[in-house]
């Protein structure tokens, strides 16, 4: 299963909701409860992680570099990544926002 997102902005709408996603999550589940029986959260967004594809607009930049690395640290479904993608998703976030305001 592959996502299929044409434009800059869908993109960066997929990755901004994934991040607030994961935060709101992170708060919820990781800080308030300090439970792991509920890491069912994490797997998900990996998923949606996994099935991302690079965008034309930001092919041959560094953001390419950074979401290729997040894709691969999500495929391997493995929770304890899941703050490192959300680093890299965060990172390019910001970068894509910067990029867009000027």
């Amino acid at each position: 299963m592959e996502c299929a997102i044409l434009n800059r902005n869908d993109f960066l709408e997929v990755i901004s909701t994934w991040n607030s996603i994961y935060v709101s999550n992170y708060m919820h589940y990781d800080i308030q409860r300090r439970d792991d029986s509920s890491n069912d959260w994490k797997k998900g967004l990996l998923k949606v992680v996994s099935v991302l594809d690079v965008i034309d607009d930001v092919k041959g930049t560094p953001v390419e570099l950074l979401l290729n690395k997040a894709i691969k640290n999500a495929k391997q479904m493995d929770d304890s990544r899941i703050q490192s993608v959300h680093e890299l998703l965060h990172t390019v976030e910001k970068y894509m926002n910067e990029e867009a305001s000027v």
